[in-house]
């Protein structure tokens, strides 16, 4: 440019390179605010869907009827806390998959409950099982204990617990803890103790912390980071599916 000195283009450029700048920091802000937006929305409907699930069960366990009688004992992943809706839980999908392999209409019946922990299947859970008389039960119960680990009280009480169950009972360890809580060795301590206990008692054990763990993905998890999505349970189905099956078969 005729007349034009190096300083000019100097300053030219700066104005430039600043204007740029802003755009890409506007942009990126845009998009971050979209994703916090986004992120609270569903951690919102998440929330809200603790009580929408519970209603959901406690209207399905007083209509539900077939030839086969499921019985569901857990904490907020048996309610499906994370999914779309309460049938794409673990729970939901199994008694799908029953059905397949039975040929026969599934009674399901679920009396898990979101916060449950071991104490609460041992004193809430277990006398509503009497209720029924339970072709299939399953349970993945503990996660909620795992908050201030204490070794000695879960073995306790994870062993008076498999004590009480049916033999036909399934009973998972820990998941594994890959997401908002990246420390998993409480996981794996408790799994131990619950191998041990399935294991004296001779129930069914699903290896729940192993399979999650190979499965391990951010894509599996609700916008809390901690319950799975639909694809996270069927990861926790398949997990259980394959132990159950067997036996169904024979």
């Amino acid at each position: 440019v005729v007349g034009s000195s190096p300083a000019g283009c100097t300053i030219c450029c700066n104005i430039i390179s600043m204007s740029i700048r802003k755009k890409i920091f506007l942009t990126l802000g845009v998009i971050i605010g979209g994703l916090l937006i986004a992120e609270g929305i569903a951690l919102y409907h998440e929330k809200a869907s603790v009580q929408t699930f519970a209603d959901y069960w406690r209207a399905q366990n007083l209509t539900s009827t077939g030839g086969f009688t499921y019985v569901a004992l857990g904490d907020s992943t048996a309610q499906g806390i994370g999914a779309s809706k309460a049938t794409n839980s673990y729970v939901g999908l199994l008694s799908e998959r029953v059905a397949t392999q039975t040929g026969k209409k599934v009674r399901l019946i679920n009396l898990s409950v979101t916060g449950a922990k071991i104490e609460d299947v041992l004193s809430k859970q277990l006398p509503q099982l009497a209720n029924y008389k339970p072709d299939l039960v399953t349970i993945e119960i503990g996660a909620n204990d795992l908050s201030g680990y204490d070794d000695v009280q879960f073995n306790k009480k994870f062993t008076e617990l498999a004590s009480l169950l049916p033999d036909n009972t399934y009973v998972s360890d820990m998941p594994f803890f890959g997401g908002r809580n990246k420390d998993n060795s409480p996981a794996v301590r408790a799994s131990k103790h619950i191998a041990a206990a399935v294991s004296s008692n001779k129930l069914n054990l699903v290896k729940l912390q192993d399979y999650t763990q190979a499965h391990q993905s951010f894509t599996v998890y609700a916008a809390d980071f901690f319950h799975p999505i639909n694809k996270g349970y069927i990861n926790w189905a398949d997990a259980f599916w394959m132990q159950i099956k067997p036996d169904l078969t024979k």
